[in-house]
């Protein structure tokens, strides 16, 4: 039955036209070619892939050029499989090169019918009649799959930083709740009491002077605990700050923002934190956006080994491997299995959502770097980060 106006044929119609006993579409993907239609269907047609450039479906897509086979013999089983070839059997083959819509080859059309009756001229200009049509509906199925995956992948990524940034807002929420209302609370609560003191001071009794002088001293210790606690909500305000956004960062570059969190982590109670950077590393050629990523990851990495490790020794590493910048953070401490994780937690095939890394992974998401977690249970945890520069 052949199609009508300018309707495209599929893979039925297509056999039916080319009188051929089977029709495999294919559409090029990377470096291979998937089947998107065929006539007689099978169950697997979706598992073949054929190469680019090998053999003579690939040859032709590598190629351009159209083939006519009397008599071929795939060696791939599963091809073999698809056209219904016993061992030993061979079967006339036509191949022709899809143009897409830039005139790029995206596909290639496969028919086949018995040995016995080879596909001639009249065959290959039928179905060069159909093959710029058919071209480009495939291209079009491609373009429109690739979109609706952009389109996923957006989402997904919007849904990523409107998490992150509810996530961020709780946790300055929290910060601020109980460490700069606290204090601030409080502050108040200490300059009443001074307020209190100062004005029974005023109404008291001029002569009685050792009473006045306990009352002057009592006013100094409040207000003195009034300034102790403005002090410390000053430096929960900086450290909030800090937490949404590095100055450091934007003033001194990647590694002095680091070395600041490393002096922050650092406590007389705590493990030995370090930082070590390969002076060769060219840190700033880093672009911008990903070096601030760097940092997050960085300043995350380090928070879960120190609350979470229970490490002597911490160590955070920027270095460059080959065109990719690697940053490391290395403990010596509890370690996990990370075997167990990846079977406990469905879809975490690199541990990554082991002790709260799983932002670390979002963050290495969006700027399409690949992340990997070394642990063994008892000698502690490698985490790194590989960006391509």
């Amino acid at each position: 039955m052949k199609p009508a106006g300018d309707e495209v044929p599929d893979a039925r119609q297509l056999a039916d036209l080319l009188d051929a006993e089977g029709v495999l579409v294919y559409a090029i993907d990377g470096q291979d070619l998937s089947i998107v239609d065929m006539h007689p269907t099978h169950p697997s047609a979706a598992a073949l892939k054929l190469q680019v450039g090998f053999g003579v479906t690939g040859l032709v897509a590598r190629t351009r050029k159209a083939v006519l086979l009397e008599a071929d013999s795939p060696r791939n089983a599963l091809h073999r499989q698809l056209l219904g070839l016993a061992p030993h059997q061979t079967v006339a083959r036509m191949c022709l090169p899809l143009p897409g819509v830039d005139g790029r080859v995206i596909g290639v059309l496969a028919v086949h019918r018995s040995p016995r009756r080879p596909f001639g001229d009249a065959d290959l200009a039928a179905a060069e009649s159909v093959v710029s049509l058919l071209g480009l509906h495939v291209h079009a199925e491609q373009l429109f799959r690739a979109a609706s995956r952009h389109r996923t992948e957006r989402d997904q990524l919007i849904k990523q930083a409107v998490q992150a940034q509810e996530a961020e807002r709780r946790r300055l929420a929290f910060d601020l709740h109980d460490g700069v209302t606290t204090a601030l609370a409080s502050m108040s609560f200490h300059l009443s009491a001074a307020d209190l003191t100062v004005s029974q001071l005023a109404a008291s009794d001029e002569s009685d002077l050792p009473t006045r002088v306990k009352e002057l001293y009592r006013a100094r210790d409040e207000i003195s605990n009034a300034r102790a606690l403005a002090d410390m909500a000053y430096n929960q305000t900086r450290a909030a700050i800090t937490g949404l956004h590095s100055l450091v960062l934007d003033d001194l570059g990647l590694v002095a923002a680091i070395e600041s969190l490393v002096q922050t982590a650092r406590r007389d109670d705590g493990p030995e934190i370090r930082l070590v950077v390969d002076p060769e590393a060219g840190v700033d050629t880093i672009p911008d956006h990903a070096a601030a990523s760097l940092y997050r990851i960085a300043q995350e990495a380090l928070a879960n080994a120190v609350k979470h490790a229970d490490a002597e020794q911490i160590t955070l590493s920027l270095r460059r491997v080959g065109d990719s910048m690697v940053l490391g953070c290395t403990d010596d401490g509890l370690g996990f299995d990370v075997a167990e994780t990846r079977t406990s937690r469905a879809g975490d095939a690199d541990g990554s959502q082991h002790f709260g890394l799983s932002s670390v992974a979002e963050r290495c998401a969006v700027i399409e770097a690949s992340l990997r977690v070394e642990s063994v249970p008892g000698r502690g945890t490698t985490v790194l980060v590989e960006l391509p520069l």
